[in-house]
């Protein structure tokens, strides 16, 4: 029996000051029962680990989590087959600056495992909420398989001959579900078993393969892809950035809506760079109204 209430999930790497501001985002913008799970992916173990647990010593309901070793590089013949096939690896895994896709899709399957509540929001860790929404998200779920903050042209589907963004997947930087959704692809063994074989759930969140969005297509179940201004960066009339509402912005940046409010920012390129961007921390302690 799941407790209620919300496991929230965050993989950090690198930049431990944008997991500070993400928790202090939902301790702002929560107020139902919820457990954080920080899953902590490193290149020195303990000196990282420690680190995060004197961040948060004063913090009842984190709880720290060793991730992965991401010190080195990823076999990539245990990578699924289609991905192989495409030869669009590229440096996601031993890479020294980003959590990696598959290292970053592991440690949040550890996070995910060492919940026991009924819902599961899985967060970026250069993301953080805008407002309150997790009563909305929770009621969306009856409906919804999953709840994703935007859709992406293709990305590992580019084998698919469409100029369409929803013939893509899901891009979930922020996910949102019952716990039911990874506790079913769990018992159907819906992904194969010998390329998961060091994960301790074989699914991967992040879409990276499109495990989440194939499933949703082939059970033919609905899921939500909110109001999202990153694909407005490909367009002339790049309105939605305007709207943004923090005072940051460069190609990656993204936020996104619910219901005609703002709820979720996300910085984008914020993974992959040595150093954490001090406009991103100044914009969002002013937001919170922290620091």
């Amino acid at each position: 029996m799941h407790k209620e209430g919300i496991d929230f999930v965050i993989v950090s790497y690198c930049k431990h000051d944008y997991v500070r501001l993400c928790v202090e985002s939902i301790k702002k913008f929560v107020d139902i029962p919820h457990t954080i799970h920080i899953v902590v992916n490193y290149l020195e173990k303990e000196k990282e680990i420690n680190l995060h647990k004197e961040m948060f010593k004063d913090s009842e309901n984190v709880n720290i989590l060793e991730g992965c070793d991401q010190s080195e590089t990823l076999d990539k013949s245990r990578l699924p087959r289609f991905v192989q096939l495409k030869d669009r690896i590229g440096k996601i895994d031993g890479c020294k600056v980003a959590s990696g896709s598959y290292y970053g899709t592991w440690a949040t399957n550890i996070g995910i495992k060492n919940g026991n509540r009924k819902y599961v929001c899985v967060l970026d860790q250069d993301t953080i909420l805008l407002d309150y929404c997790m009563k909305e998200l929770i009621d969306l779920s009856e409906k919804y398989l999953f709840i994703s903050n935007r859709w992406d042209p293709g990305s590992s589907f580019t084998h698919i001959p469409s100029d369409k963004w929803e013939d893509g997947m899901a891009r979930v930087m922020l996910c949102f579900s019952k716990r039911s959704l990874y506790n079913d692809i769990e018992s159907e063994n819906y992904v194969e078993k010998e390329i998961w074989q060091d994960s301790p759930w074989n699914c991967d969140y992040r879409d990276n393969a499109g495990n989440l969005t194939w499933y949703a297509n082939e059970k033919n179940k609905e899921i939500l892809v909110l109001k999202n201004s990153y694909r407005d960066r490909f367009r002339e009339d790049n309105s939605l950035w305007k709207e943004h509402i923090l005072d940051i912005a460069d190609d990656y940046t993204e936020q996104a809506w619910l219901n005609e409010r703002p709820i979720f920012f996300h910085h984008g390129r914020g993974g992959f760079r040595y150093g954490m961007d001090p406009k991103w921390t100044n914009a969002v302690e002013k937001y919170l109204e922290i620091g």
